[in-house]
């Protein structure tokens, strides 16, 4: 299985302080640290870390920071052949401002503008994944491999981007840029707008299969025509950068890994809520180890051999809340969705109170 991931990598740089940031005040920075980040390179290095032959294609700089980029990639067994460098620009940065209190962030990107010249892939790649920072490399690659399995992680929305939205076989947004795509607002009150969002990106995009990332409050997808959400595993939130990274690299490598849709989402679901307990996009990626094992403690891995979410629940139950099935809500509904069962807890509370925990004896949440 060789995986071929084609966009951003940055050097990020993470400094922690206590206290909102305020105009013409200087604020103390508690804590400090770099690693490499962008949305391919961290969806590349936790397939690296995940045993996955995975090749990046970017553009850096002819400087420190490259080498730290891709000392972390060669270290974690990601191929760096179709990493290029620019000799006239700088290696892309983002600079994190993360208050500790408020778990809130700001993100200052200085990108380099720099695209691959050459687009000869030659790894013949069974799976290729693209941010949509480079367009044309993009475009190349999906040309020259045109019947393997495609993924787009959409994280801003430009012409590109949807004329990209053409090419795949797995679009995943978030809120934010589904919003932007079809032109509709998604009100947590009311899980028919989750519902008619989803609905009008896949009838402008119904070549590919959707995912709808809502931050604390899960994932959006469908199966088997039934819209659906996945609830996230509630975590002591340290630091959320990456955590969209985290879950699209997870997908793709149980997808990659034969493990159906469903499963994959768990998958997804749990890497991201288990990366938002550490700081950084990059450090904080979590072993496959450490999300199968969650996974099979809610499961039973004996008692699922088949590697498929469990069927659930169909009708009344004396079951306990471990065992029952999350109740299905109707697209006209004006309450949210909620799980049927207790929280599942990481060994410790969620700071936030809105944040849902995943059923992890059950599938997702039917919303219509």
């Amino acid at each position: 299985m060789r995986v071929l991931c084609i966009g951003s990598s940055v050097l990020e740089t993470t400094c922690s302080i206590n206290e909102p940031i305020k105009e013409n005040q200087i604020v103390r920075i508690t804590e400090k640290n770099e690693c490499g980040g962008g949305h391919a390179g961290n969806i590349a290095y936790l397939l690296g870390k995940w045993g996955i032959e995975t090749y990046i294609a970017s553009v850096v700089g002819a400087d420190d920071a490259a080498n730290k980029i891709k000392k972390e990639y060669e270290n974690i067994g990601v191929r760096c052949d179709y990493i290029e460098t620019t000799y006239d620009r700088k290696t892309a940065q983002n600079i994190v401002i993360l208050n500790t209190t408020s778990k809130n962030k700001t993100i200052f990107e200085i990108s380099n503008n720099a695209n691959l010249k050459k687009y000869a892939f030659g790894m013949a790649p069974d799976v290729i994944v693209v941010d949509g920072n480079d367009f044309n490399a993009s475009v190349s690659a999906f040309d020259k491999y045109p019947k393997i399995p495609s993924y787009l992680i959409v994280s801003r929305v430009n012409n590109e981007i949807i004329e990209l939205c053409k090419y795949v076989n797995f679009i995943i947004c978030n809120k934010e840029t589904a919003e932007i795509l079809t032109n509709m607002t998604i009100d947590y009150n009311n899980s028919a707008t989750l519902v008619n969002v989803y609905n009008k990106l896949r009838q402008r995009f119904n070549k590919a299969d959707l995912i709808i990332t809502l931050g604390e409050r899960g994932s959006v997808y469908a199966i088997n025509n039934q819209v659906k959400i996945m609830p996230v595993v509630k975590t002591n939130i340290v630091d959320t950068n990456g955590a969209g990274d985290a879950y699209s690299g997870a997908f793709i490598y149980g997808m990659a890994r034969g493990f159906g849709l469903e499963k994959s989402i768990a998958y997804a679901t749990i890497a991201a809520s288990l990366s938002t307990t550490k700081l950084t996009s990059r450090m904080s990626i979590p072993t496959l180890t450490e999300v199968s094992t969650y996974y099979d403690s809610k499961f039973g891995a004996a008692n699922n051999p088949n590697n498929t979410m469990p069927t659930p629940n169909t009708g009344q139950s004396n079951a306990t809340p471990e065992t029952q099935t999350n109740t299905q809500v109707s697209a006209n509904s004006n309450e949210a969705p909620t799980p049927s069962v207790e929280p599942e807890n990481l060994n410790v509370p969620d700071s936030s109170n809105d944040a849902r925990a995943m059923n992890m004896n059950t599938e997702g949440q039917n919303v219509n």
